[in-house]
């Protein structure tokens, strides 16, 4: 195990939405939900543990992402690049989606970007506004960029040909039937390609765009509460390590 320097940790840009929870009580600096966030952080700094979760709607929102960028690049009419660079400065690290302009450094605009399921997880977000988590993950990659504006956008592709296939797998698996030939399973099987796939939605139905303006006053508060969560990381060691001191 590598020693930390408690001292000169950054935050992700994905953990700030627990990070900036208020304490209920008005007394506690850290409230219950940050604390239980910096744990996490702890365990992952000093022992290197994490827990990966790894879903079907990632795994395609992996094998899409190129196509749903291509795809928002069209209706918007920008060209938007697909980042590949871990980002971080004094306070934060993050790592954006997509950008436009002439580098991630010199960014006019970045965005998360994510792939929904199906349609049910997708049409929800029309009338879902920008979320805290989403608040303050993007302007820490405004703080990481310089960027001005940016969004949450959300965006609904066909399930690729590689998870589909499994999926139908699972159905027959999952079924009572005697072959794939089974005309239970083919209808099922057929309603299962209609919910996984929209090639009857026009394309600026399939993609949702959120705006987060930048908030200077939340990046100086996030920036703010960087040396306090610090300390109490810091402090959090010396109670873990005073245990069963060696």
């Amino acid at each position: 195990m590598s020693t930390v320097n408690w001292d000169e940790i950054k935050f992700r840009a994905s953990s700030w939405g627990n990070l900036m929870t208020d304490s209920k009580d008005k007394k506690e600096v850290i409230g219950k939900t940050c604390a239980g966030e910096l744990i996490k952080i702890y365990n992952q700094e000093k022992y290197g543990r994490k827990k990966e979760i790894i879903t079907k709607a990632m795994d395609k929102g992996r094998i899409v992402e190129d196509a749903s960028i291509s795809m928002y690049s069209k209706l918007d009419g920008i060209i938007y690049f697909k980042n590949d660079e871990q980002l971080e400065n004094e306070w934060f690290t993050g790592h954006p989606d997509v950008f436009s302009g002439k580098d991630i450094y010199h960014a006019d605009t970045v965005d998360d970007m994510k792939n929904s399921w199906e349609l049910d997880s997708f049409t929800p977000w029309l009338i879902e506004g920008a979320d805290k988590s989403g608040i303050c993950q993007l302007n820490v990659y405004y703080s990481l960029t310089g960027a001005k504006s940016g969004s949450l956008v959300r965006a609904l592709m066909d399930c690729p040909p590689e998870i589909l296939e499994g999926e139908k797998r699972k159905l027959l698996y999952s079924m009572n039937v005697i072959s794939e030939f089974s005309p239970d399973y083919v209808k099922a099987c057929e309603e299962l390609v209609k919910n996984l796939t929209f090639p009857d939605i026009p394309e600026q139905e399939r993609l949702i765009k959120i705006t987060v303006p930048r908030d200077e006053e939340l990046i100086q508060k996030m920036k703010d509460k960087v040396p306090v969560m610090r300390e109490w990381l810091k402090n959090f060691h010396e109670r873990h390590m005073n245990l069963y001191p060696k």
